[in-house]
C-alpha cells in the first residue's frame, strides 16, 4: 500500500516564510499528495507569493479565526490517508516523508508519529544509513508534558479525525491537547530523527504569551478532569499540575515578571515535591533552581536571562 499523504500549511502574515515551508514539501523524496495551504485571512502579501504555485498546493483562503481553525479547516478538505502538518514558519528536511512513512509502514499500530528538530534556518543535518528508531510516547508522559512539535507530525486520518478538531478556544497549547486526545485512544511515537527544521518563535509580548500559554494550559487539564482521566490516579494528577506551575513560572521567569513567577514555582514545588525525570526537565534540580534565580531577580529587579 502507497498511502496518501495531505500536507496542512496554516499561514497567517507570513508571506516571507511561507514560500519556503511550501518548498521544503514540493523537495520531498516521498512526494505528498496534496499541500492545502490555509490563509488565514492574512493583510500582508501572502496572497501574491502563493500564486505561483500549482497543484498538488491548493491556496484556501478564509477570514482570519485563529490556526486552530485554519489546521481544522485543511484536516476537513485533506483526502489523504495520512495528514501532515507544517507551520508556515518552519521547513521539513528533503527525506522527512520518506523515513517517517516507512517508520509508520513498519509500526501500523501507531496512530501519530513526530520526529526530532533541528535549529532553521540552516543546513539539514546528516541522516545515518540505518532507519531510526521510534520512541513510543505514553499518554500519561504526554499529559503532563508536550513532547510532540505540531510541525513534526503525520497522523492517521481516521485517528485525527476520530479524536476530533484543534480547540480553537486556546491559544498557544491547541495542538497539546489535541496531542493528548489522540494519546488516549491509539499509540504515538517520535522518530529519534531530527527531520524538522524549527524557526525560534519571531519576537513579541512575552507577557501575553505567558498569560495565553498559562490558560490554555489550566484549561487542558480542566477539561482531563471532567473526563475523569486522573479519577483514582492522585499521583498523575500532581505531577501533572506540578509540571503546569513549572512550565508557567519558566514562562512568566522568561516575560520578567518574578513575582508571579516565584508564585507558580513554589506551588509546584508544594504540590508534587518529587523530582522530575531529564526529559522533563533541562537541569537536575531545575525548578529549585529556577524558583531561586526568580527570588533573586525579583529583589534585585533584573531582567530574565538565559534558560535555568
Amino acid at each position: 500500500m502507497n498511502p496518501r499523504v495531505s500536507v496542512v500549511v496554516p499561514t497567517y502574515n507570513c508571506g516571507r516564510y511561507v514560500v519556503e515551508a511550501v518548498e521544503s514539501v514540493l523537495a520531498q523524496t516521498r512526494p505528498a499528495a496534496e499541500v492545502l495551504v490555509v490563509d488565514d485571512g492574512s493583510t500582508d502579501d501572502t496572497p501574491g507569493r502563493l500564486a505561483r504555485f500549482a497543484a498538488p498546493v491548493r491556496v484556501i483562503r478564509k477570514e482570519n479565526g485563529g490556526v486552530s481553525t485554519a489546521r481544522n479547516r485543511g484536516v476537513e478538505e485533506a483526502t489523504g490517508d495520512l495528514v501532515a502538518f507544517l507551520d508556515a514558519d518552519d521547513a521539513w528536511h528533503p527525506r522527512k516523508l520518506e523515513v517517517q512513512l516507512a517508520a509508520l509502514a513498519a509500526r501500523p499500530d501507531l496512530g501519530l508519529l513526530g520526529t526530532g528538530v533541528y535549529d532553521w534556518p540552516g543546513p539539514h543535518p546528516d541522516l545515518p544509513d540505518a532507519a531510526p528508531a521510534v520512541g513510543d510516547v505514553r499518554a500519561d508522559d504526554l499529559i503532563v508534558r508536550n513532547c510532540m512539535v505540531t510541525s513534526t507530525v503525520v497522523a492517521r486520518a481516521e485517528v485525527l479525525r476520530a479524536a476530533g478538531p484543534f480547540d480553537p478556544n486556546l491559544r498557544g497549547p491547541e495542538d497539546h491537547d489535541l496531542w493528548i486526545r489522540v494519546a488516549l485512544r491509539a499509540k504515538v511515537g517520535n522518530l529519534r530523527a531530527n527531520l524538522t527544521g524549527y524557526r525560534a518563535a519571531t519576537p513579541g509580548s512575552l507577557s501575553k504569551n505567558a498569560a495565553a500559554m498559562e490558560d490554555g494550559m489550566a484549561a487542558i487539564l480542566g477539561k482531563l478532569e471532567a473526563a475523569g482521566v486522573f479519577r483514582g490516579r492522585p499521583r498523575l494528577r500532581r505531577k501533572a499540575w506540578g509540571y503546569f506551575r513549572y512550565a508557567c513560572g519558566y514562562l512568566w521567569f522568561r516575560a520578567g515578571h518574578h513575582r508571579a513567577a516565584v508564585d507558580r514555582l513554589a506551588r509546584s514545588l508544594a504540590g508534587y515535591p518529587l523530582p522530575y525525570g531529564r526529559g522533563d526537565v533541562r537541569y537536575a534540580f531545575g525548578r529549585v533552581r529556577l524558583l531561586a534565580a526568580a527570588a533573586v531577580a525579583g529583589v534585585r529587579g533584573k531582567k530574565p536571562t538565559a534558560a535555568v
